[in-house]
C-alpha cells in the first residue's frame, strides 16, 4: 500500500555540522516528520534502501535482477533492427549473446550515498558494434529510427549531447566540444553520442567516424587506445532492485516516500 505524503517536513542534515563539509567526515543526515497520522516520524538515511539521486519510486514497478534479462533482451534486438536497417550495415555482439547478463555484468551498488548499503545492482552489457558507419547524411535518420524504438519502450527519445540543454547550458563544454568532434568541413560533428532513459534503464548510442577528423587527432587517439576508427556502436544499462529483495525494498523505502533527499555525505 503506498503511504501518503507526509503532512509536515523538518528536515535535519546532520552531515552539515561544522567541520564535517567533506564527504564521508560526517554522520548520515536524517528527516524528522509528522505523518498522515500525527505521529513524528525521524528517519536516518542510512537505512535508505535506493542510492542518492536515483529514481526510488521507479524501482517499485520495474522488473528486479531476475525479471530483468527476457524484457532487456527484447529491447536491445528492437534497437538493433532498426539501427541495421535504417544504417545498412550489421551490429555485431562484442562477446557472444548467451553471456549477457551473466555475473561478471552485474555490479551490486557499495553505497547508498549516506553511509548505507542500498538493495540495487546495476548491469552494463549487450555491447553492439558495426565495422563501419553510414554516410554523415544518414546519422540523424540512425538516431530518429533508434528514437522510435526507445520511446515506444517508454525511455523516451534517444537526446545527442551536442544537443541536450546541459551542454547548451554550459558554454564551456559545449566549446571544447564542438571544437573537437564538430570541426569537419561545413560544421559538422564526426561524433554523435546519444543517450535515452528512464527512471531505471538507459540506452547509449555513439556513431563515430575520426576520419572525417581534419586534424588526424582522431584517428591518431583511436590507434593507440586500440578503438574502432569508425563504428556505431550500441548498449544496454540498468539498475534495478536484487534477486529477490523487492519486499524488503519496498518495505525500507515506505517511510522515506515523498521525502526530499539530501546531499550525499559520503563519496562510494
Amino acid at each position: 500500500m503506498r503511504r501518503r505524503l507526509p503532512v509536515v517536513l523538518v528536515l535535519v542534515t546532520s552531515a552539515l555540522l561544522a567541520g564535517c563539509s567533506v564527504l564521508g567526515m560526517g554522520p548520515s543526515p536524517t528527516t524528522t516528520y509528522t505523518d498522515a497520522n500525527g505521529e513524528t516520524v525521524t528517519v536516518d538515511w542510512k537505512d535508505y534502501p535506493a542510492a542518492e539521486g536515483s529514481d526510488a519510486e521507479a524501482l517499485l514497478d520495474a522488473p528486479d535482477q531476475a525479471e530483468l534479462e527476457a524484457p532487456a533482451r527484447q529491447l536491445v534486438n528492437d534497437l538493433r533492427d532498426a539501427v541495421e536497417e535504417a544504417a545498412g550495415t550489421p551490429l555485431v555482439p562484442q562477446r557472444a549473446e548467451e553471456s549477457w547478463f551473466d555475473d561478471e555484468d552485474w555490479y551490486p551498488e557499495e553505497g547508498n550515498g549516506y553511509g548505507g548499503e542500498p538493495l540495487l545492482t546495476t548491469v552494463n552489457c549487450c555491447r553492439l558494434s558495426s565495422d563501419r558507419p553510414p554516410d554523415l547524411e544518414q546519422w540523424r535518420a540512425v538516431v530518429d529510427a533508434a528514437s522510435r524504438v526507445t520511446e515506444e519502450a517508454g525511455l523516451g527519445p534517444l537526446v545527442l549531447e551536442h544537443e541536450s540543454e546541459a551542454m547548451a547550458d554550459d558554454p564551456a563544454w559545449r566549446k571544447e566540444y564542438r571544437d573537437r568532434f564538430c570541426n569537419v568541413v561545413g560544421g559538422g560533428c564526426w561524433w554523435w553520442s546519444a543517450v535515452a532513459a528512464d527512471g531505471y534503464r538507459w540506452i547509449s548510442l555513439d556513431l563515430q567516424d575520426a576520419s572525417l577528423d581534419p586534424t588526424g587527432d582522431g584517428l591518431d587517439e583511436a590507434e593507440e587506445l586500440d578503438l574502432p576508427a569508425a563504428s556505431i556502436t550500441l548498449e544496454y544499462g540498468a539498475t534495478v532492485v536484487r534477486t529477490g529483495m523487492k519486499p524488503a525494498y519496498e518495505e525500507a523505502l515506505a517511510p522515506f516516500r515523498g521525502l526530499e533527499q539530501p546531499e550525499a555525505t559520503r563519496s562510494e
